[in-house]
C-alpha cells in the first residue's frame, strides 16, 4: 500500500504544486476504508480547510487518477475512489454501495488462469464483483 510520503514525492518530482489540500485530501483516501465519492471526501476536508472547493476536489482526484494514484470505481453511476491501487478485488454491496476490498492470492490465480487460456502476459490486475453485503444480504431474506 502507498505512504503518503511516496505519493507527495511522486507529485512534487513530476513538478505539481504541492499545497496543504492535496495532501489533506491524498491522506485521507490512504487512511479511509470507505471507497468515498467526491462529495464525501469534500465534506470531510472541509472540516480542517472550510475554503476548499468541490472544483478542487475534482481536480485532484483527476490529477491522481492520471498519475494511476487512485483508482475509481462506478458504483450504479456514481464514481468512488480508492488509494488501494495494489492488486485487489473490490466487494460492491448493490443495495447500500458499500465496497470493500479483499487481498488473496485468489487474484493470483484468477490472474494465472486468466493468461494461460487467453495466452496474454498479464502484469497485474483489480477488478469488481457486485452482490449483497452481510447487512444487506440479511435484510432481503
Amino acid at each position: 500500500m502507498q505512504q503518503l510520503e511516496q505519493v507527495v514525492t511522486s507529485l512534487r518530482n513530476e513538478g505539481f504544486r504541492i499545497t496543504p489540500q492535496r495532501i489533506a485530501i491524498v491522506d485521507y483516501l490512504l487512511k479511509t476504508k470507505e471507497h468515498p465519492n467526491a462529495e464525501r471526501i469534500h465534506k470531510t476536508i472541509k472540516r480542517k480547510y472550510p475554503m476548499v472547493s468541490l472544483s478542487t476536489i475534482y481536480k485532484t482526484l483527476d490529477l491522481l487518477k492520471e498519475r494511476k494514484l487512485v483508482n475509481e470505481i462506478d458504483v450504479g453511476g456514481e464514481a468512488r475512489f480508492d488509494a488501494h491501487t495494489d492488486e485487489h478485488i473490490n466487494l460492491v454491496c448493490m443495495k447500500c454501495g458499500k465496497i470493500d476490498d479483499v487481498d488473496d492470492d485468489m487474484l493470483k490465480e484468477i490472474r494465472n488462469k486468466a493468461a494461460k487460456k487467453s495466452k496474454y502476459f498479464i502484469l497485474k490486475g483489480s477488478f469488481e464483483l457486485f452482490g449483497y453485503c452481510e447487512i444487506c444480504k440479511s435484510k432481503r431474506n
